[in-house]
C-alpha cells in the first residue's frame, strides 16, 4: 500500500507538520497506520484524504473541535474502501439542522442522497467533492516519493 511521510501529507494538504502532529497528539485526527516506537509515522491514501477534506473545512472556518467528529465518521465510510476509486460518484456532506434537530448529519453519499438531504432545508450545509480534493493533494507529492507501491 501507498505511503507517505508527514512532510509530504502537509504540504500536500497545505497543512504544516507541527498542526498534523497535534492534532494526533490532542486526539483530532487518528491515522490509518499506528507508529512503533524509533519508527516514522507513514500516512495512507485514507489519511491524505482526512486531511485534504480537513483543509477544505477550515476554509469554511470550522475549528478543529468541529471538524473532527466529521473526519471521524469520514474514515468510517473509508474504512471499508480498497482505494480512492471506489469513492467515485459520492460526495461527503455535513448538514446542520439548527434548532429543529439538535444533531448533525455527516456522510459520504450518491448524488441522489445529497439532493435528498437538500430537499430537508438544512440551516447550514458544507459539500465536499472528496474525490476532487484527495487528487489534489495526491498530485502535490512529487512522483517517486511513495513508499510502498504506486499511488491510487
Amino acid at each position: 500500500m501507498t505511503s507517505w511521510a508527514i512532510h509530504e501529507v502537509a504540504a500536500a494538504c497545505c497543512l504544516t507538520e507541527h498542526e498534523i502532529s497535534a492534532w494526533i497528539s490532542r486526539g483530532h485526527f487518528k491515522p490509518s497506520v499506528a507508529v512503533r516506537p524509533g519508527q516514522r509515522r507513514q500516512f495512507d491514501w485514507r489519511d491524505l484524504t482526512c486531511l485534504a477534506v480537513m483543509n477544505a473545512l477550515r476554509k469554511h472556518s470550522l475549528l478543529i473541535h468541529g471538524m473532527a467528529p466529521i473526519i471521524t465518521d469520514l474514515r468510517a465510510d473509508l474504512a471499508g474502501m480498497n482505494d480512492i476509486s471506489e469513492i467515485s460518484g459520492r460526495t461527503f456532506f455535513f448538514a446542520d439542522w439548527g434548532k429543529n434537530q439538535p444533531s448533525q448529519t455527516v456522510g459520504l453519499v450518491t448524488e441522489s442522497d445529497l439532493v435528498a438531504v437538500l430537499r430537508q432545508r438544512p440551516k447550514t450545509v458544507i459539500i465536499v467533492d472528496v474525490a476532487a480534493v484527495y487528487r489534489d493533494a495526491a498530485s502535490a507529492i512529487p512522483a517517486g516519493t511513495t513508499t510502498g507501491g504506486a499511488a491510487q
